[in-house]
């Protein structure tokens, strides 16, 4: 093996653990950071830490003003809000009541979100009995999770479940969405800017909705928060676009069969979460679920 494949292997090992991570710092900062103001503060580190990277490599974002200017931040504005700021805020709020390892579980049935969509709106056609068998198996694995429990009671953990499927959505929407600009656009000025539109509009959404100026985080939770800001937002989206530019979209999607293993391990050793025969089952689901509809979107 190459030193080249050894350093994108490497890469993929750690863009999935700091990512499968993610789940236990939001379950250790959410008693006492509220999910919206967690979210906003997430996108404002992430935002200062992508600005300096693209600072340094000489580059810039577009100015706001002229045509040109609010077309490109209209998009900066739709993937910032997919991307981040409500699938961040979901998955934040759905971590008050479900665990990190369920959570990271649920979260990686976006990869067929993605073939999903990406049909839908004729980006990729998905065809074949295997694709459609993959489809079919990740939506299992949450049918399996869930159970008759989202049809029977919408309240409790079942809302937080299907609020956290809704960030699974959300991300796959960015993928989809995000494909065409990426073709044209320079990823990491796309990101930051993307971090910058979501944090006009998280920051003042925070405001009036938990006054966040009352909070009192200890500083578990405070060092929760900024890790996921500095790390698992800001660091890891340079890693990404390390990893995409080196070895490819499709072998960068392999984050997503460990992102839920990570995720669901680290919080059965670190938080002490239980991980039962249904969740088992669900992320054998899943994971069969991303092998057979492949990476989406990566053509």
């Amino acid at each position: 093996m190459t030193p080249t494949a050894l350093r994108d292997y490497a890469l993929v090992v750690t863009l999935s653990l700091i990512w499968g991570s993610s789940f236990l710092l939001i379950k250790i900062a959410i008693d006492e950071v509220p999910p919206v103001t967690m979210a906003a503060v997430r996108v404002v580190i992430a935002f200062v830490v992508l600005y300096l990277v693209v600072r340094l490599r000489g580059q810039s974002l577009a100015p706001p003003w002229g045509a040109g200017g609010r077309v490109r931040w209209g998009h900066y504005l739709v993937i910032g809000m997919l991307g981040n700021g409500i699938p961040f805020s979901l998955i934040s709020w759905a971590e008050i009541e479900i665990t990190a390892a369920l959570a990271a579980i649920l979260i990686g049935v976006m990869p067929v979100f993605t073939v999903v969509f990406a049909h839908g709106f004729g980006v990729e056609r998905v065809t074949g009995p295997r694709r459609l068998a993959g489809i079919a198996a990740g939506f299992a694995g949450l049918v399996v999770l869930m159970g008759p429990a989202a049809l029977t009671e919408m309240g409790g953990a079942a809302l937080h479940e299907l609020a956290l499927i809704g960030g699974a959505a959300s991300y796959a929407a960015t993928a989809v969405y995000a494909r065409r600009l990426t073709l044209r656009l320079e990823l990491v000025p796309l990101a930051a800017g993307s971090m910058a539109a979501s944090a006009m509009v998280m920051v003042p959404a925070a405001l009036i909705l938990e006054t966040p100026w009352r909070l009192t985080p200890g500083p578990g939770a405070a060092s929760a928060v900024a890790a996921l800001g500095i790390v698992a937002t800001g660091f890891a989206s340079i890693i990404y676009f390390r990893l995409l530019a080196s070895a490819g979209p499709t072998f960068a999607a392999t984050v997503n069969y460990l992102i839920p293993m990570f995720g669901a391990g680290l919080g059965v050793v670190l938080l002490g979460e239980q991980v039962g025969p249904w969740e088992v089952a669900a992320l054998v689901f899943i994971l069969s679920g991303i092998a057979l509809v492949g990476s989406p979107v990566s053509r």
